[in-house]
């Protein structure tokens, strides 16, 4: 039987990495880009490839052939991460062949944090140049996964990774306790993803974690879950006047009611990543 083609932008990312060993371990023929990190690649064929060059995208797309794009490239580091993320949804959208199917990653901070929880249909009402290019990109695609913080367990993400690298510095972590999201394990979202892959789903979909959790109380939870004890290393800490979003918690009553796969909390996520580790040893 011919395995069915993904390509999946930003494979070298928190979440590209996941879906790739996800999606090759569900049977697809994974093609994974990447823009500077092949090293971080972890599962499907390498693809280098920058989104914003349009003879690039266009020559890739023709090699690969896929039959299913998820794009979840993000734009780090780069001195107009907006123009980076809006051209490259430009391009995917546009030069995508019909009958492709393409899913974009979105986030929840197209909206401005004062009217949470927010459904799958309000309209964005970005406050930051990210919120305002993931809310442009948002309006070419006919499928869109609105997700928020992409977390896991290990090393590797970057939801975890600042927190031990400060702690192994010898400084506090400070986290705030009044920014609420609606956090999400990164193989939680990737599952999900390759759910709706071949579905019917179109529009917008919130999917993300179903427990809203503050700052500090999912930094909290990541850390004693790493074995990291946070009494003397966190301190909370308020975002009032900083200027963030206070509440960007996310209603997935909409995803619950549609999809097989559960959406997990912090706790069932956590349970789900030790009993995966788990499986085959010896006690």
């Amino acid at each position: 039987m011919t395995r069915k083609k993904i390509l999946i932008t930003g494979g070298s990312g928190d979440l590209g990495r996941v879906l790739s060993q996800r999606a090759v371990a569900a049977g697809y023929e994974v093609s994974a880009t990447y823009l500077a990190h092949k090293d971080r690649l972890s599962a499907g064929t390498p693809l280098q490839l920058d989104l914003c060059n349009r003879e690039a995208v266009e020559k890739a797309l023709d090699a690969v052939k896929p039959e299913i794009i998820i794009h979840t490239a993000l734009a780090l580091g780069v001195p107009n991460p907006r123009q980076q993320i809006v051209t490259a949804a430009y391009h995917l959208s546009k030069l995508t062949p019909r009958g492709t199917q393409l899913i974009f990653l979105s986030t929840d901070m197209v909206f401005s944090g004062q009217g949470a929880p927010y459904r799958d249909d309000d309209p964005p009402s970005p406050v930051t140049p990210y919120g305002q290019a993931k809310a442009e990109m948002e309006m070419m695609a006919d499928h869109v996964v609105r997700t928020s913080l992409i977390y896991d367990f290990v090393r590797g993400n970057k939801q975890i990774d600042w927190m031990l690298e400060r702690i192994e510095r010898g400084e506090k972590v400070k986290l705030y306790n009044d920014e609420m999201r609606s956090p999400i394990w990164v193989v939680n979202l990737a599952d999900v993803l390759l759910e709706l892959v071949g579905s019917i789903f179109s529009g917008i979909l919130n999917v993300a974690g179903p427990q809203p959790l503050s700052r500090y109380d999912l930094g909290v939870g990541l850390l004693r879950a790493a074995g990291v004890e946070p009494t003397g290393k966190v301190e909370a800490s308020s975002a009032a006047g900083t200027g963030r979003q206070p509440n960007l918690t996310l209603d997935v009553s909409k995803a619950q009611m549609l999809l097989k796969t559960p959406l997990l909390t912090l706790e069932q996520a956590e349970a789900a990543w030790r009993t995966s580790n788990n499986k085959g040893k010896v006690s």
